[in-house]
């Protein structure tokens, strides 16, 4: 049996969630030191006894998770011995934690992929000046096959609302003019199973039509001399959901999720529907992607790993398959 490893994203940020890496290894702390090389930024500063407002900016939250989901993976590779390329069928990330997976098999250095997640936080962050005109928002109980038809007539124009995450079979974000999003919602409250509206603290209307010129500018940024390197695992794409392995084609994908739909539900069935698959490994910090998908396939083994004992247990574990 082999694993597959998922990368949360945004929103995953909290204060201190690098403790257990920077002290707990001198391979955290290499890690970490050459994060912060690559952005000319003291982060474990920020991370460890900054504000939480501060840390939640997006050019901040983003390089400040890659940072902690990469200690992690190098930890386990260099303290542990833990083979990845061995031990490991697929990557996964949601959103921002796709770039940590890319990272992680290989196709990026250390260095340009968190130069590249710290500009794509950015341009992120500073997309949407006026950000009290646009929204994210979670629906409650819902799939997207249930909004698809009615929310299509709201793609275009100066009204735009469209799912940006499809998270699970009963969760979807949706994503905007804050506007269209209301008028949506409130539409769409009489549906079968429609439980709740979760507004969600963004900046903007990510993985929307919305961030067309986000994409043009981080499009001259991928072509400013980052190298793409052979996987050494297949990563599953957001827009996708399906695995990669063509170096050629990374960049493109990487564009395409910018405005594109995060198609997290069926990554997670693709991974759950590989026999050769025994468990599924979340990478810190937090659960959430492990707990979502307990929720939708809960014979599913799951652990999340964030701290020293977690990844002891983990190393454990794996030894007694051997």
């Amino acid at each position: 049996m082999k694993n597959a490893f998922v990368f949360p994203g945004q929103g995953s940020q909290k204060i201190g969630m690098a403790s257990a890496f920077v002290n707990g290894y001198k391979t955290g702390m290499d890690t970490m030191q050459e994060i912060e090389d690559a952005i000319s930024f003291k982060l474990s500063d920020l991370i460890e006894n900054g504000a939480m407002e501060e840390l939640t900016r997006a050019e901040n939250a983003q390089i400040a998770i890659f940072a902690v989901e990469m200690m992690c993976i190098r930890i386990l590779e260099n303290e542990y011995g833990y083979n990845l390329a061995r031990r490991c069928k697929y990557l996964a990330g949601h959103s921002l934690g796709e770039y940590t997976a890319l990272c992680a098999a290989g196709v990026f250095s250390l260095s340009d992929a968190a130069k590249l997640v710290r500009r794509r936080g950015e341009l992120m962050s500073r997309a949407f000046p006026d950000s009290e005109n646009y929204s994210m928002v979670a629906l409650i109980g819902l799939c997207a096959d249930d909004i698809e038809k009615e929310i299509s007539e709201y793609t275009v124009g100066d009204n735009v609302c469209v799912i940006a995450n499809d998270n699970s079979d009963t969760q979807v974000v949706i994503s905007g003019h804050r506007n269209a999003v209301n008028e949506f919602i409130e539409k769409i409250k009489s549906m079968p199973g429609f439980k709740k509206a979760i507004a969600l603290q963004t900046s903007g209307a990510f993985h929307s039509p919305l961030m067309a010129k986000v994409a043009i500018e981080f499009d001259k940024v991928l072509a400013s001399g980052f190298e793409t390197h052979d996987f050494n695992i297949p990563v599953i794409m957001n827009v996708t959901a399906e695995p990669l392995s063509d170096k050629d084609a990374v960049k493109i994908k990487m564009l395409s999720q910018i405005t594109g739909r995060v198609r997290w539900r069926e990554t997670v069935q693709y991974i759950t529907n590989d026999a050769e698959i025994g468990k599924v490994v979340e990478i810190a910090p937090g659960k959430v992607l492990s707990n979502m998908l307990k929720r939708s396939n809960p014979e599913m083994n799951t652990c999340a790993l964030e701290t020293v004992a977690q990844i002891e247990e983990f190393i454990k574990a794996e030894e007694a398959e051997d």
